[in-house]
C-alpha cells in the first residue's frame, strides 16, 4: 500500500498567472515611481512654490475620495483582468501628454496628472481582488508580500532613474518611458486566464449595483471591529503619507540640494523594503498580523522622527540614507499585514467595495494633509515633514490596542 501526503502549494511566483500579475504590476510602478520624483520637481522647478507641489500632489489625491467605492465596486462585479486591460490602456495614452510639459504652463500637468490619478483608481482593487482568486489561500500572506516585494523594487529602480533622466532630458523623456510601462503591463495581464474564485450569485438573488460601493463597504466594515480599527490605521499613515507628498520634494531640495538625493533616499528605502519583504514572505499565520502591524507602525514612527529631524544638527546626507534603509523593513511589514488583514476580513463578494472604501477615507485625509501641509510649509518650514511620524505611531498604538482586546476577548 501506497501513502500519499498532500501536495504543498505552489509559491506565489510559481502560479503563472499570479507571476504576470506581478511582473506587470512592477514594470508600470516602475515608470509611476519615475514620474513620483520628475513630477514635483517640474513644478517646483516651474514656480519654486511648495503648495504649487502640494496642489500637484493633491490632483493625483482628490479621485481616490470619489471613485475608490465606485472603482472597488467594478472590481467586484466586472472581469478584473479586463478592467485591467483596459485601465493600463488609458493611462498609457494620457501619460504620454506630460510630453507638452515644455510648451503648456505647470498648470496644464496638474490637470493631466488628475486625469491620470482618475484611471489609475481602477488598477489597485482590481489586483487585490485578483490576487485572492489567483492565489491559494495560505499563500496569500506571502503573495501580498511579493507584492511589497514589487513595490520595493520599482522604488529601487524608479526615483533614482527618473531624478537622473528629469535632470538630463526633463519632464518629456520620463513621461514616454512610465507610457511604456502601462503598456507593458497590459499586455502581461492581457496573458492571464480568466479565473473568478468569486461565489456565483443565486438567479433570484438581485446583482448589486455599481453605486452600491459606499453603502455595501460601510456595512461590512461596521461587522468587523478589526476592520474598523484598521480603517483608522489608513486614514493616519494617510494623513502622513499626504505631508510627505507634499512636502518631500521641497524638503529634500533644500535640506540636501536636488533630486538626485531624492532619487537616492527613495531606492534605500526600497533596498529596506525588500528585506522586509522577504521576511514577511515567510509569514503565513493570517492571525499574526494584527501584532505585526502595530508593532512596525511603531517602529516606522520613531524611525522617521530621527530621519527629520538629525539634519537640523549635522547635514550630511549618509545618515538620511541608513536610516530611511532600516526604515523600509517596517513600511514593508505594515504594508503587507494591512492589505492581507483587508483580504481575509471580508467576504468574496464585497471585497472590492470595503478597499474602495479605505481608498475613499484614506484619499480624503491624504489630501487634507497634501493641502494642510503645503499651505503651512510655505509659511513656517518643510520640516513639517515631520508629522508623518506621530501618525504612524499613533496608528500602530492604535492597531495593537485593537489586537490586544481581541485576544483577551
Amino acid at each position: 500500500m501506497t501513502s500519499t501526503l498532500p501536495c504543498p502549494s505552489p509559491k506565489p511566483l510559481e502560479i503563472p498567472g499570479f507571476r504576470k500579475l506581478w511582473s506587470g504590476g512592477l514594470l508600470s510602478l516602475v515608470g509611476t515611481h519615475m514620474q513620483f520624483v520628475a513630477l514635483p520637481f517640474f513644478v517646483f522647478d516651474m514656480t519654486g512654490s511648495t503648495f504649487a507641489t502640494a496642489v500637484t500632489a493633491a490632483g493625483q489625491a482628490i479621485p481616490a475620495m470619489f471613485l475608490g467605492p465606485l472603482a472597488g465596486a467594478l472590481a467586484d462585479l466586472r472581469d478584473t483582468r479586463r478592467v485591467l486591460i483596459t485601465a493600463n490602456a488609458l493611462l498609457c495614452l494620457v501619460t504620454l501628454a506630460f510630453c507638452l510639459s515644455p510648451l503648456a504652463p505647470w498648470w496644464v500637468m496638474v490637470l493631466i496628472a488628475f486625469l491620470q490619478a482618475v484611471l489609475g483608481q481602477l488598477v489597485e482593487p482590481a489586483e487585490v481582488v485578483m490576487v485572492v482568486s489567483l492565489v491559494p489561500a495560505q499563500r496569500l500572506p506571502a503573495a501580498n508580500s511579493m507584492l511589497g516585494a514589487n513595490v520595493s523594487l520599482a522604488r529601487l529602480v524608479g526615483p533614482t532613474a527618473g531624478g537622473a533622466l528629469y535632470a538630463v532630458a526633463g519632464l518629456p523623456a520620463v513621461a514616454v518611458l512610465n507610457a511604456i510601462s502601462f503598456a507593458a503591463a497590459g499586455v502581461l495581464v492581457s496573458q492571464i486566464q480568466r479565473v473568478d474564485a468569486r461565489p456565483a450569485q443565486p438567479v433570484l438573488v438581485p446583482r448589486p449595483r455599481l453605486t452600491s460601493g459606499w453603502t455595501e463597504g460601510w456595512t461590512a466594515i461596521g461587522k468587523q471591529p478589526m476592520l474598523r480599527a484598521l480603517l483608522v490605521v489608513s486614514a493616519l499613515t494617510g494623513l502622513g503619507e499626504g505631508c510627505v507628498s507634499a512636502l518631500i520634494a521641497p524638503y529634500v531640495g533644500e535640506v540636501f540640494g536636488g533630486s538626485s538625493a531624492l532619487g537616492l533616499l527613495m531606492s534605500c528605502q526600497a533596498v529596506g523594503g525588500l528585506i522586509g519583504a522577504l521576511v514577511m514572505i515567510r509569514m503565513t499565520r493570517p492571525d499574526l498580523m494584527p501584532r505585526t502591524l502595530g508593532w512596525a507602525a511603531v517602529s516606522g514612527g520613531l524611525l522617521l522622527s530621527v530621519m527629520i529631524t538629525y539634519p537640523l544638527f549635522y547635514p550630511p546626507l549618509y545618515p538620511a540614507l541608513m536610516l530611511i534603509t532600516a526604515a523600509g523593513l517596517p513600511f514593508a511589514a505594515v504594508a503587507a499585514a494591512r492589505l492581507t488583514l483587508l483580504q481575509t476580513l471580508t467576504e468574496p463578494t464585497s471585497r472590492g467595495r470595503v478597499f474602495g472604501v479605505f481608498s475613499g477615507i484614506t484619499g480624503t485625509v491624504q489630501l487634507s494633509g497634501i493641502l494642510l501641509s503645503g499651505y503651512l510649509a510655505d509659511r513656517t518650514t518643510v520640516y513639517l515633514l515631520l508629522i508623518d511620524s506621530p501618525c504612524y505611531l499613533l496608528a500602530g498604538v492604535v492597531m495593537l490596542r485593537r489586537s490586544g482586546r481581541q485576544r483577551s476577548g
